[in-house]
């Protein structure tokens, strides 16, 4: 009698996998609750198909396809639904006093004794890949008898209403009835409106709608971080995802490419831009929807709490004829609501000033603003060269991304111009060697720039369960400066249990003087750039975000995540 093969040698002799392969995945298998088919599965070395055909093999059983099986109400009544899911199997046909299922994992014995059990009847089992039989649990299925009675309990938002930007550039045939129809079902609407409305009320800057194999999950970006909020089921993935994509004027028959559209949702007498994103992934369209609310994002220089000794500085700089202001911090770090806020300051009758941004992000009067669209070639530099013949007193420019851009930026400052803009680089002195390292040289960089804003945005102490607290645990081994006391939130309602409830910007600011233009001339390291800032009155960012710990608005934790921190810049 022949021996038996396993499934990783049966494998190998199909020529699925290699003796190397099998070898790596019994390693990753080891002090893991997996088969070896899901371990070589995940590696990417086979296929469910594959698995499955050599499992038909090992185990001398039947591979069906679940689509060709229309089981009765009566059949599918046998397995309940949640335990078809956990347990990959699904009832197919009854014959007698046999049912026939279909399972991912022929050897879990335990499922098929409790099936039969429970069904006083005898389990004829078949084998079929995990992904043919989750699409026939839905299709069998059917959506949960209590999904859209869900759904129909969610509160009602009659003062929410879309607002569509028009498009006359889509072909009115182009989409799919189906989709239409189920997307515009009123609990699929009412779904959308809570989801969106309820970011609103929760000061949410963003919204993640992530797909995953059973259900989708809702994620808020709340002060800068994700807390998630509810999950929907499954069965309305689609229908959801189609009514987003109608209120932003994107093509909902295209699942396969990456979109980016807009629209809006007037509640409550304001209105809140939305800019949507989707991407294709494994289990369906993730969805990122950004909110902006102009009465909240456009807010004076004063109210952005800098403190004296930057804003007067600040404001000196952007007060001359001619230069240029870099805002600089990673993505999130508030750069463009301080851009916006200086403008504001800036705007008055007897200037012209133009923006160009991608996209136009707040709308802003007596402003001329003007969208990049790379796509087309309307790119940040081809848009400044246009700007530059339009007579501008300020230009403001959303990102500097490349030699061209910033060339053209700093001549722009060179001939008559003040020019505000940002960068991605960590702190004032990195912004210095990021210019010099995309290619500008170092005297254009002395002649152009008037000074270098970094910052970050930190969370503040929730007032309403503010308590004392001993030293963190995050100060050991740091060396960073003791305090006399020490705060942080117990969480409450009122900062849905996190301990903070909004944010503050923490700031440092470099001047061009003569001292640091010679420095940068002399192609110095950024040590010696910073020794000769901090001579010259700069003081680090970190000094600004512990002064806020010691004066109990944030948290030793928040400082220490958010701000950069080197003992050889930070004197306090």
């Amino acid at each position: 009698m022949a021996k038996k093969l396993r499934l990783g040698e049966i494998l190998i002799e199909k020529g699925f996998i290699t003796e190397k392969q099998l070898h790596n995945a019994l390693i990753h298998q080891k002090g893991k609750n997996k088969r070896i088919g899901k371990v070589l599965i995940d590696l990417r070395y086979v296929n469910e198909l594959q698995v499955a055909e050599a499992l038909t093999e090992q185990l001398s059983l039947k591979m069906v396809d679940c689509s060709h099986y229309r089981p009765s109400n009566e059949v599918l009544s046998l397995i309940q639904k949640k335990t078809a899911e956990q347990k990959l199997i699904l009832p197919l046909d009854r014959n007698h006093g046999v049912l026939l299922v279909a399972m991912a994992n022929p050897l879990d014995w335990e499922t098929i004794e409790d099936i039969s059990f429970k069904s006083g009847l005898t389990l004829q089992v078949s084998i079929s890949s995990e992904n043919n039989i989750l699409t026939a649990i839905e299709t069998f299925y059917g959506s949960d008898k209590d999904t859209w009675d869900v759904l129909k309990e969610l509160p009602e938002y009659d003062n929410a209403e879309f607002v569509k930007e028009e498009d006359n550039s889509q072909d009115p045939n182009y989409t799919l009835q189906s989709l239409y129809k189920n997307s515009e079902a009123p609990p699929v609407v009412r779904l959308v409106t809570t989801l969106i409305a309820g970011a609103v009320n929760a000061c949410a800057s963003d919204i993640h709608i992530e797909p995953n194999r059973r259900d989708v999950a809702v994620r808020y970006r709340i002060d800068g971080a994700l807390k998630k909020t509810q999950t929907f089921p499954k069965q309305v993935q689609d229908a959801v995802i189609s009514r987003i994509k109608i209120i932003s004027n994107l093509d909902i028959t295209n699942r396969r490419l990456p979109q980016d559209g807009r629209g809006a949702l007037r509640i409550e007498g304001r209105t809140i831009d939305l800019r949507i994103s989707t991407l294709p992934s494994a289990h369906g369209e993730k969805v990122v929807i950004r909110l902006l609310d102009a009465a909240k994002g456009l807010i004076s220089l004063n109210e952005l709490g800098i403190a004296d000794e930057i804003s007067v500085p600040m404001k000196e700089i952007f007060s001359q004829p001619q230069g240029m202001l870099l805002v600089t911090g990673p993505t999130g770090s508030g750069k463009t609501t301080t851009l916006y806020s200086t403008l504001l300051q800036l705007r008055n009758e007897t200037k012209n000033i133009v923006t160009l941004e991608d996209p136009i992000e707040y709308e802003l009067d007596n402003v001329i603003q003007v969208g990049v669209n790379e796509k087309i070639g309307f790119t940040f530099a081809n848009a400044l060269r246009s700007v530059l013949r339009q007579d501008p007193d300020i230009v403001m420019l959303g990102e500097i991304r490349d030699l061209e851009t910033a060339e053209i930026s700093i001549r722009s400052a060179l001939t008559g111009h003040f020019v505000l803009s940002t960068l991605h680089t960590n702190d004032t002195v990195a912004t210095i060697s990021r210019l010099i390292d995309i290619g500008i040289e170092p005297f254009l960089i002395t002649s152009a720039v008037s000074g270098i804003l970094a910052q970050r945005l930190i969370r503040q102490i929730c007032p309403e369960c503010k308590i004392e607290t001993d030293p963190p645990e995050a100060l050991i081994g740091k060396g960073m400066p003791p305090l006399d006391k020490y705060y942080r939130g117990e969480g409450c309602g009122n900062c849905n249990n996190t301990g903070y409830k909004g944010r503050v910007g923490v700031y440092e600011l470099i001047r061009m003087d003569t001292n640091l233009k010679r420095i940068i001339s002399k192609h110095h390291t950024e040590d010696d750039l910073w020794k000769c800032a901090m001579e010259s009155g700069t003081k680090p960012m970190f000094q600004d975000a512990w002064q806020k710990v010691a004066d109990g608005i944030t948290t030793v934790e928040e400082v220490v995540s958010k701000v950069p921190y080197s003992k050889s810049t930070v004197n306090v």
